[in-house]
């Protein structure tokens, strides 16, 4: 009997379909302090961990199991499931006094700022003032430090919330493909409501496989949900679409089937990649969409092709900005540590700079000789013109260090402007402040740019119909696929020589391909970002 998957309700609960959580040896509760509002309602948002029960959740936040199943209508169906979400009716004594929003009975959710946010972001996110959140967070200037936690007022998600008719708060079960193996399931063809984003009719045209193991976290519901946007728009601009949706999770799907595609999408992991391509044997394009690390498996499979740009592409794009800035009277340092010469990313930046016609000095120090590092600094820098300063390194103690030794320059009077590798907006213990202060600029396969009327449509019709922000994975996949279909759908079986002519935008990630050696096609796009003094974060365009 073939295999029905059944999405989540309304796809809010975007986690893992993982086995019911076991009742015995109960996991203890910890009090969630993420609040949503959804139907004029606030709830608390609660991540179901392993062998935790519904009736230890529900002691722990003071409600009832009855007040579960009716704010999750679907838990009836699908039972209690690790790291679905949760939705737990909130009360105020759920919480500690201190967490109350400081301006009186003032409602409101808690946004935690990611690396590459700033306030007017956050602000244009929700739809609030600049003013309105600072006033309710008792801030004082603009200034936000990474996974500071801010109240943001409940007004902001009344616009978030779906109409009162949409399909999209119904479970959704997808029909299977008549002729096709047990684990494959195409988009849905019954929902009744044109607004919801699973009435996507399937025709004869562009026709492509998503591999993808549905039930084996949030990082793939959220590719597979910018996947399923992309194809609601590009059916409504008049594009005919077949795509079929292949769980991984079931097991591998059959050859036969993905060989008769235009490409093949998925999976994200290297591991699964590499899966896929053995079963296809080169017989269709299968295309990497998330995973730098993949590139490897180009020398030794064919009809592969890679979407994240490679990190040497990275650093050498980053090499080329830093020589395109630089003007008379700027100073340009290089700066590595000592011990790590065989790592890829100062290797690469290294050869780069190498190549360049410019003059600038090469400071290699290690951590432990950090505190005398101004002292070189200050024999190295100039107080006239800009010190563009070039970190090469991944390390983020090394980085840290750094930042620490840049910040003591520039309070004594030193321009300072750094370039440095996009893995540094990773680090956690940097506060992205820092950042802002050295004007950092990076060279990046992906990012956001929230300005952008595209982006500003995009992430309004994802919040309204699944609740919740989208993630790079999400974007990702929505640019993935639109650029892919309308590719094939322009050029028919000549697709694959068109791609790379030129460079196109996509909301997350520009696309322009290079052939290498083995007669795969990998992107060469990247994107420059500068982290600005009043705390923006600019695209350069």
């Amino acid at each position: 009997m073939k295999r029905l998957i059944t999405l989540l309700a309304s796809l809010l609960l975007l986690g893992s379909a993982a086995a019911v959580a076991q009742e015995y040896v109960s996991t203890p509760v910890t009090i969630s302090k993420e609040k949503v509002k959804l139907n004029d309602k606030i709830y608390l948002s609660h991540v179901v961990l392993e062998r935790q029960t519904l009736f230890g959740i529900a002691k722990a936040y003071g409600v009832s199991v009855d007040d579960l199943y009716e704010a999750n209508p679907s838990l009836r169906q699908t039972g209690l499931q690790k790291n679905a979400i949760l939705l737990v009716p909130y009360h105020e004594t759920t919480v500690q006094e201190e967490e109350k929003a400081p301006q009186g009975d003032v409602s409101y959710i808690e946004h935690t700022v990611k690396w590459y946010e700033d306030i007017e972001d956050i602000a244009r996110r929700y739809d609030v003032t600049v003013k309105e959140i600072m006033e309710l967070n008792g801030l004082k200037n603009k200034k936000l430090g990474t996974r500071q936690v801010l109240r943001i007022p409940v007004k902001a998600v009344a616009a978030e919330e779906a109409p009162a008719d949409s399909t999209a708060a119904t479970p959704v079960a997808i029909a299977p493909v008549a002729d096709a193996a047990e684990n494959v399931v195409a988009v849905p063809v019954e929902q009744p409501a044109d607004t919801s984003l699973l009435h996507i009719r399937t025709h004869e045209g562009v026709d492509f496989s998503l591999v993808l193991p549905l039930r084996s976290g949030e990082l793939n519901m959220d590719f597979y949900s910018g996947v399923l946007m992309a194809l609601k728009d590009l059916e409504a601009e008049g594009n005919k679409v077949q795509a079929h949706i292949y769980d991984l999770s079931a097991g591998l799907p059959p050859m036969d089937a993905l060989i008769k595609s235009d490409f093949v999408l998925g999976p994200v992991a290297s591991r699964d990649l590499e899966a896929i391509l053995q079963r296809v044997d080169s017989k269709v394009p299968v295309i990497s969409p998330l995973d730098q690390k993949a590139t490897v498996l180009s020398t030794y499979y064919h009809n592969f092709i890679q979407v994240p740009s490679a990190a040497e592409n990275q650093y050498e794009d980053l090499v080329a900005w830093l020589n395109e800035d630089t003007e008379e009277g700027d100073t340009v340092i290089l700066i590595t540590e000592k011990g790590a010469s065989n790592i890829a990313a100062p290797v690469a930046i290294r050869s780069a700079m190498a190549r360049l016609t410019l003059d600038y000095e090469i400071l290699n120090y290690a951590i432990v000789e950090g505190r005398s590092m101004p002292t070189r600094l200050t024999e190295a820098m100039s107080l006239e013109g800009a010190n563009r300063i070039v970190v090469a390194t991944e390390s983020e103690a090394f980085m840290g260090d750094v930042v620490r030794n840049l910040g003591i320059m520039q309070g004594k009077g030193y321009d300072v402007v750094m370039y440095a590798p996009s893995k540094v907006r990773t680090f956690d213990t940097i506060e992205g402040s820092a950042y802002h202060d050295a004007l950092l600029h990076i060279s990046t396969t992906y990012f956001a740019d929230y300005t952008d009327p595209e982006v500003e449509r995009f992430v309004q019709a994802y919040r309204a119909l699944f609740h919740t922000e989208p993630s790079q994975f999400a974007f990702q996949g929505y640019d993935t696929t639109r650029y892919f279909v309308q590719t094939v759908a322009r050029y028919g079986n000549a697709w694959l020589h068109h791609l790379g002519t030129k460079k196109e935008k996509g909301m997350h990630t520009d696309f322009q391909f290079a052939t290498d050696a083995n007669g795969n096609l990998h992107n060469t796009a990247v994107r420059r970002i500068v982290f600005r003094k009043d705390y923006t974060t600019t695209l350069e365009k």
